[in-house]
């Protein structure tokens, strides 16, 4: 039986949270327990100015394309970002694959590339975590081809990024193209993401791009 939706959901869900430890495990149970949160008030959790707020409807979103995949919760994820309503990585590391990237496989990756383009950091951030739905499906081309976009950036919420999905790119795609990646660009990575990217390679390959 499906709870009843009513005006006072939203602060429900915060009231919820608040009697937690408020970390992502707590966060996801709540989500759970509101899974049949209208769209509305998932609407004002995730433009809420608390941050458990924010968090609770972003795995609220992600479990929603779980369920039932949708391009609209694709919309309403990124329209959140890009009004710089995300001011923490988790908030982009725990959704940009599954309702930016999942939906892309397959088809045109040209809105992935449209993001990189975007002023805003973390919009970029979600468009290097987003490739990780490509790496994991064997496909090394798109997670590189996002990386060489943003390879020389120096913000640390991108590069870091950056860092992280090359790692796994070369773990799960293709090691041989991720040393070729970075024999060709990782001396525009910052220290940490180079680390980051080689850390799962051989001893020499990774001594040796490590400079």
């Amino acid at each position: 039986m499906r709870r009843r939706a009513g005006a006072d959901d939203a602060e429900a869900v915060l009231a919820a949270f608040a009697r937690t430890p408020g970390d992502v495990p707590a966060a996801r149970r709540v989500a759970r327990q509101f899974a049949d949160l209208d769209e509305g008030e998932r609407s004002a959790l995730l433009w809420s100015e608390d941050p458990g707020a924010r968090l609770v409807a972003v795995l609220l979103l992600v479990q929603a394309m779980r369920e039932r995949p949708d391009p609209e919760l694709t919309d309403e994820y990124l329209s959140a970002a890009k009004a710089e309503r995300f001011d923490d990585t988790v908030l982009v590391d725990l959704a940009a694959e599954e309702l930016v990237g999942a939906p892309l496989v397959g088809g045109s990756t040209g809105p992935l590339f449209a993001l990189v383009k975007s002023d805003v950091a973390m919009v970029r951030r979600i468009a290097v975590v987003a490739t990780l739905a490509f790496a994991k499906q064997g496909d090394a081309e798109v997670p590189l081809a996002i990386a060489g976009r943003l390879v020389r950036e120096r913000t640390e919420t991108v590069q870091s990024a950056v860092g992280w999905v090359l790692r796994e790119t070369g773990k799960r795609a293709s090691e041989s193209a991720l040393v070729a990646f970075l024999e060709q660009s990782g001396r525009f990575l910052t220290p940490a993401a180079r680390r980051t990217a080689t850390e799962h390679l051989p001893p020499a390959d990774r001594d040796r791009l490590r400079g």
